[in-house]
């Protein structure tokens, strides 16, 4: 799933980059169609994970939060550069918050751990920046854009990682 959410995010990173008009209704309906695709995927995932693994609570907030907050952004796209700071910043402090307080959380020895550590702090470092930037949509998209990116690339290796790790554990065996 790693990988969906990093193509997910990478698309719209790609996209904010290579648009011109960084209008608070584009950032509005880009930010709003990742939240979405991030909800799906997350909640795909919740669903197929034992109800007793810790990550599935994680993951269940997560994609209602997404859904909530990306069917919201999409729907009000028109309503202007105020809506689009509200947006991302309730989505990133509530994901991100979450995704730490969950990395906290596991064992010091949990492979996610530090993944989890690393993207709730890199989401709630969204928010932060978003927030300095409070009446400029151009900078606002250009952040998340850049984000975007930035968790895109993290996703991958992410992703990468666990599966030669899943191959190294399975060759010992």
């Amino acid at each position: 799933m790693s990988f969906v959410r990093s193509a997910a995010s990478l698309a719209v990173g790609l996209t904010i980059a290579f648009t011109p008009a960084h209008t608070a209704q584009f950032g509005l309906v880009t930010f709003g169609v990742m939240a979405l695709v991030t909800s799906v995927t997350l909640g795909v995932l919740a669903v197929g994970l034992e109800s007793s693994t810790r990550a599935r609570g994680l993951h269940i907030w997560q994609s209602l939060v997404s859904l909530v907050v990306g069917a919201l952004a999409v729907g009000l796209s028109t309503t202007g550069t105020l809506f689009l700071l509200w947006a991302i910043v309730l989505w990133s402090l509530l994901v991100g918050v979450s995704e730490l307080f969950a990395g906290w959380r596991l064992p010091s020895g949990s492979s996610l751990r530090g993944d989890w550590i690393v993207q709730g702090t890199m989401t709630v470092l969204l928010a932060l920046v978003v927030l300095s930037q409070s009446a400029d949509s151009v900078a606002v998209v250009g952040f998340v854009g850049a984000w975007a990116v930035i968790m895109g690339v993290y996703l991958a290796i992410a992703g990468f990682s666990a599966r030669w790790a899943q191959k190294d554990t399975a060759g010992e065996g």
